[in-house]
């Protein structure tokens, strides 16, 4: 046994032992810096294209960078846990995904209402194929909805995780130097970190 292994497995079971949800991940971002990865975004300037009968949203195809908060804590961090996407171009290509009658009626409505999170979740559970040009004949409709919700950023299903060898050992590296000794660190100090925690948090209540 190898004198790494023995670090990992003491500190992975050191881990085991400890009562909070909180981990460090700074290995993720590692491996992500050399894995950009292909995601699309959309936001309250919406275009709705009618080609036929088949209603069509433009979106922007972005090229993104994925970074993790450093240290992944559900209970004092609950707020700051999600990953942030980090566009690497500055003009996107617009590309175009199909939605149901239904929702492109809604959004032509003057009284219809629309949240961006639903529209990402209709175009992100489709099996069709994205489109790079619209349909031959397509034109533009006018959208009198309402539209709330923030902007969204999601990854492609077909954007694996492709980093290269260098990066994956370099990832590794961090998580045994860096990330594995800093959860047990962090865990540890749990207990003295949460009564200023508790009283920051009251003291802000308002």
């Amino acid at each position: 046994m190898t004198v790494i292994t023995r670090i990992s497995t003491g500190l992975l079971t050191s881990c085991v032992f400890l009562s909070s949800c909180a981990y460090m991940q700074t290995h993720k971002n590692i491996e992500e810096y050399f894995t950009p990865r292909t995601g699309y975004h959309i936001n309250q300037e919406l275009e709705l294209y009618q080609a036929g009968d088949h209603y069509y949203l433009a979106v922007d195809k972005q090229t993104l960078r994925v970074k993790y908060p450093a240290i992944h804590d559900s209970i004092f961090l609950k707020d700051d846990n999600e990953p942030e996407f980090i566009s690497l171009q500055p003009d996107a290509p617009k590309v175009y995904m199909s939605v149901s009658k239904g929702t492109a009626l809604v959004l032509q409505k003057n009284d219809g209402y629309a949240d961006l999170s639903v529209l990402s979740e209709e175009m992100k559970s489709t099996d069709e194929a994205w489109l790079d040009t619209l349909p031959a004949g397509a034109r533009r409709c006018t959208i009198q909805a309402e539209i709330a919700g923030q902007p969204t950023t999601w990854l492609s299903t077909a954007s694996g995780n492709d980093s290269p060898i260098y990066a994956s050992a370099l990832s590794t590296l961090d998580q045994v130097i860096i990330d594995w000794p800093g959860t047990v660190l962090y865990n540890v100090a749990i207990p003295v970190m949460a009564p200023f925690v508790f009283f920051y948090e009251f003291l802000n209540e308002e």
